[in-house]
């Protein structure tokens, strides 16, 4: 009667849940083996990259603002003016920021950095005699 106090609920129920999961991953495993698939893997270092790529870029963001925020101040306390310098760097902060954010995506989809598409005409002639040969 040990099979019917487990399916009335009796027992411990997160090892039997464990369990059976466990089986079904097994027998899972086995049919596609028999199918001659293999099991999907799960790619945890493209996620992990991604989210090092997110905390650098909102990084990069804050990090602008501050420095331009710190500079309006200093300049501030320097020549008495309270609150124009520091406004007028906390938004140039915020533009230099925004740039810098877009600049780096950029890089990161592929695309190149602004003016390395432009070579000397030394090395155009270089490519295109690669190319003719």
């Amino acid at each position: 009667m040990a099979g019917a106090e487990n399916q009335s609920g009796a027992g411990n129920g997160d090892q039997d849940t464990e369990s059976i999961r466990r089986r079904l991953d097994t027998l899972d495993g086995k049919l596609m083996e028999a199918k001659g698939l293999r099991p999907p893997t799960v790619n945890t270092e493209g996620r992990g990259q991604a989210m090092g790529q997110a905390f650098k870029l909102s990084i990069e963001l804050v990090a602008s603002v501050a420095v331009g925020g710190f500079i309006g101040w200093a300049l501030d306390q320097l020549f008495g003016t309270k609150p124009i310098l520091m406004l007028v760097f906390l938004v140039l902060g915020a533009a230099s920021g925004i740039m810098n954010v877009i600049r780096t995506a950029k890089t990161m989809q592929g695309e190149p950095m602004p003016g390395h598409h432009l070579r000397t005409k030394k090395e155009r002639d270089a490519v295109t005699r690669d190319d003719e040969d």
